[in-house]
């Protein structure tokens, strides 16, 4: 038996602190009317000590390819604190070369001085939520920017001179129009973005909004003029979700998408190893992450841990390939069920044979959007 540590280069840490919890936002996260004075440093401390365990089991590899810091609202972090933090992590390993370090932020936490301060750090990619240039839009989704607040965070970031840049909106939102989203698509672009997300707005049957949600044919109606519009713009459709510029695809993301290993830290971090097949995470609470820690014996806080089985593999192979610009292989059309199955998605416009890709089949921009169907049909 091999005992030898699993090595990860896809890094992501989880940074729960936010000005106001948004109305939407199914991700752990601490309100500032939830956050105690103290628990900024004991995220500190904890994180610190994880990074510390971690790099004595000798779970990071010798160069780090992709670091994510997400949250919660990680530009709330001051750069000396992260400073701190990577410091620690990069006595244990360094950067790969070609090294891709993103940072997700708010509009209302982004300042030039700041995010000069990360980029001295090393970070080199920003995600900025936008979800909305419409401020009565942003209201009802409590954000806590406006319209104007974004564009400026926005100028922001490029004058502290970071290049790649990515901005997320939302569409399906209550109320929201084709010429709402094209405004919005029109008011970022005119930055030289290199990448966009645009997520579909999904609630829960109790939520408020929920019966407001537009009608499915509506959310198509949403998701292919998006597709349009910035195919149009020179971005590539590589994601359900997202677009880049070429040469400009979420690096880090692209390791969840293809299946790769990644490793979780901070509360409520997922990791996933592929060669053991295991899927862990820590627990969605700072305290009850942080105080296994911090404990005298200090141990890891993993509370979740799932060895999955080949019939969950081989549903995730499917999920994930059918999100991607780049599909699926003919060679997985093992069946003639499936064979049958496939002709008539073709037929009926859910997709294709690549075209630059000649033996494998991809989703179209309607298939993206209706992908958990083909999920069903194909799995």
């Amino acid at each position: 038996m091999n005992d030898a540590p699993v090595k990860y280069s896809s890094i992501y840490l989880h940074f729960p602190f936010c000005e106001s919890k948004c109305h939407y936002c199914d991700f752990y996260s601490l309100g500032r009317e939830k956050t105690g004075t103290g628990d900024p440093d004991l995220f500190e401390k904890a994180l610190l000590q994880e990074i510390g365990i971690r790099g004595e089991r000798g779970e990071f590899a010798d160069k780090i390819e992709t670091i994510f810091l997400g949250g919660g609202t990680p530009s709330m972090t001051p750069p000396e604190s992260m400073e701190r933090i990577f410091n620690t992590l990069f006595r244990k390993t360094s950067l790969d070369p070609g090294y891709e370090w993103t940072m997700e932020a708010n509009p209302s936490s982004i300042t030039r001085d700041r995010f000069k301060a990360y980029r001295n750090l090393g970070i080199n990619r920003v995600s900025m939520g936008v979800q909305s240039l419409r401020s009565d839009h942003l209201l009802k989704l409590g954000r806590v920017h406006d319209e104007n607040e974004a564009l400026r965070a926005l100028e922001s970031v490029f004058e502290s001179g970071f290049t790649n840049v990515s901005t997320d909106l939302l569409c399906g939102v209550p109320g929201q129009t084709l010429a709402d989203l094209e405004s919005h698509i029109q008011g970022l672009t005119a930055f030289p973005l290199t990448h966009l997300s645009i997520y579909l707005l999904t609630l829960t049957p109790g939520h408020p909004m929920y019966r407001d949600l537009p009608e499915e044919n509506e959310q198509l109606d949403h998701l292919a003029f998006i597709h349009e519009k910035m195919t149009a713009l020179g971005f590539e459709h590589y994601e359900i979700s997202n677009f880049a510029k070429p040469g400009h695809r979420a690096r880090h993301n692209l390791v969840y998408w293809s299946g790769g290993s990644y490793l979780g830290l901070g509360p409520s971090a997922h990791s996933f190893s592929k060669s053991a097949r295991i899927r862990f995470r820590n627990p969605n609470s700072l305290h009850r992450w942080a105080t296994p820690l911090l404990e005298s014996s200090g141990r890891l806080p993993v509370e979740e841990r799932e060895e999955l089985t080949p019939e969950q593999l081989d549903l995730e192979k499917w999920m994930l390939a059918i999100r991607l610009e780049e599909g699926f292989p003919r060679e997985w059309l093992d069946s003639e069920s499936r064979r049958k199955k496939v002709e008539i998605l073709v037929r009926e416009g859910l997709l294709e044979p690549h075209p630059r890709l000649g033996d494998r089949l991809r989703a179209t921009p309607r298939g993206f959007a209706l992908s958990d169907a083909l999920v069903r049909e194909l799995s």
